[in-house]
C-alpha cells in the first residue's frame, strides 16, 4: 500500500537525513524555479553544504516561515557564519526572501539542462501565457 505523506513532513525526514551527512534525490514540487526546474518533471540531489562555501547563484533548500523553499542565492550580506544574511529569489518570481545560515538546510545539485531544452521550456511557458491572456480576453 502506498503511503502519502504531507511535504512538510517528508522535508523534516529529508533534513534530518542531509544533517547525518546523506544526499537526498527530491522531484521539484512548484514552478518558482521555472523554467529551469519544472514541478514534477525535474529531480535535484541535496547535499549537505558548509557555510564557507555558499556562494551567489547557488541553488539551496532552506526553512521560511514554516515552510521549505528551493531557490537561487541572489546575494550574501555579512558574514558567513552566526550573523551572515542570504538573499534569495526564485528565477520565475519577483519576490526575495531574507534568511539567515541557520535556515539553510542543503545545497541543491540540479540536473544538466542543454539550453535547446531550456528554451523549449521557455518557448511552452510563453505560449501558455498567451493562451491565458487570449482566454480572458475571450471571456
Amino acid at each position: 500500500m502506498k503511503k502519502i505523506i504531507p511535504n512538510l513532513e517528508a522535508l523534516k525526514i529529508i533534513e534530518e537525513g542531509i544533517r547525518a551527512g546523506s544526499s537526498v534525490r527530491l522531484t521539484v514540487r512548484g514552478n518558482s524555479m521555472s523554467p529551469l526546474l519544472l514541478d514534477g518533471v525535474d529531480i535535484v540531489i541535496l547535499n549537505p553544504y558548509i557555510p564557507e562555501n555558499l556562494k551567489v547563484g547557488d541553488v539551496i533548500l532552506f526553512r521560511y516561515r514554516e515552510a521549505f523553499l528551493l531557490h537561487r542565492i541572489i546575494e550574501i550580506k555579512g558574514n558567513k557564519l552566526q550573523e551572515g544574511i542570504i538573499i534569495t529569489k526564485g528565477d520565475a518570481l519577483e519576490q526575495k526572501e531574507e534568511i539567515g545560515f541557520s535556515d539553510v538546510v542543503a545545497v541543491a545539485e540540479l540536473p544538466k539542462i542543454g539550453i535547446m531544452k531550456l528554451s523549449v521550456r521557455r518557448g511552452r511557458i510563453l505560449i501558455n501565457r498567451i493562451i491565458v491572456h487570449i482566454k480572458k480576453r475571450l471571456n
